[in-house]
């Protein structure tokens, strides 16, 4: 576990996403997508400084919170004794159902949605997309999680093992391919595939409130938010059109973006004077 703790984490997931980049020039799902390395770095940098901001608020990270929860005694699996591999299995399964639930809310206040926005404005889905999140979701996400792993008593590993599953599946979801169709249906029942994820990145409003897990379907099929993904078009476009779209799609816009308010958005806010979320026409 300590190969992927700290810098050689950080290779390691470099290496994943490296290696997704490469998948997708031999095999793209959709072929003749113009490959910018300008865009490539923007969408890095939302992560990047992502990284500095729970850095200099290191106490927020889960892995931190794990190393406090055990020395406190804090946390189911701080008061019996369990496998490591039940440990590692349940900060997974929990962390996707928290991711999932998130996500949704993401999409359903404005507020939130004014942070994640930043990710839904990629026009061109590829790996470098599950680069590309606003720091203060990120910042959103780790301050939720924290709770969490001091109510499991999560060990470090068990938050490593979550790091590795996420560096794995993140970059993959995103990334410009297509299984097999024998493939796609049978994967697709459990986990999330990148046809499953591409469709929620899609401009139609119809598909963007759908598939919001990050590794598991079943959340989405259990909540009645699961699209199926043969319902995505060779032709889909991707990305925010209208007023909430990012344009041009520059660093300086990508940082700005949870400060925008435009009239007319893609995701419910509030009337003045009714407690109600609608969708403005």
């Amino acid at each position: 576990m300590d190969f992927f703790k700290g810098v050689t984490g950080f290779y390691f997931a470099l290496g994943v996403l490296g290696s997704a980049l490469a998948l997708e020039a031999i095999m793209p799902w959709r072929s003749g997508v113009k490959i910018s390395p300008a865009r490539w770095v923007r969408n890095a940098s939302m992560s990047f400084y992502g990284f500095i901001l729970l850095g200099l608020v290191p106490f927020l990270s889960a892995y931190s919170g794990a190393r406090v929860a055990e020395t406190q005694g804090f946390g189911v699996f701080n008061l019996f004794s369990a496998p490591f591999w039940m440990a590692a299995a349940t900060a997974v399964v929990v962390f996707d159902l928290v991711a999932y639930s998130v996500h949704r809310s993401l999409h359903k206040w404005y507020f939130l949605w004014r942070t994640h926005r930043t990710h839904h404005g990629d026009a061109h889905i590829d790996a470098t997309t599950s680069l590309r999140f606003h720091p203060f979701e990120t910042l959103i996400r780790a301050i939720i999680d924290l709770p969490v792993v001091f109510l499991l008593g999560l060990p470090e590993e068990a938050i490593v093992v979550n790091f590795v599953v996420l560096a794995l599946v993140n970059p993959l979801t995103h990334t410009n391919i297509a299984l097999a169709p024998a493939v796609e249906r049978v994967v697709s029942r459990v986990f999330v595939t990148p046809h499953i994820h591409r469709l929620h990145h899609s401009a139609a409003p119809q598909h963007l409130d759908t598939n919001f897990g990050t590794i598991f379907s079943l959340w989405d099929r259990l909540c009645g938010t699961f699209t199926p993904s043969g319902r995505l078009d060779k032709d889909e476009i991707f990305g925010i059109e209208g007023p909430e779209a990012i344009t041009p799609d520059s660093f300086a816009n990508l940082a700005l973006d949870p400060f925008r308010k435009p009239d007319h958005a893609a995701i419910p806010r509030p009337v003045p004077g009714d407690a109600r979320d609608t969708r403005r026409p």
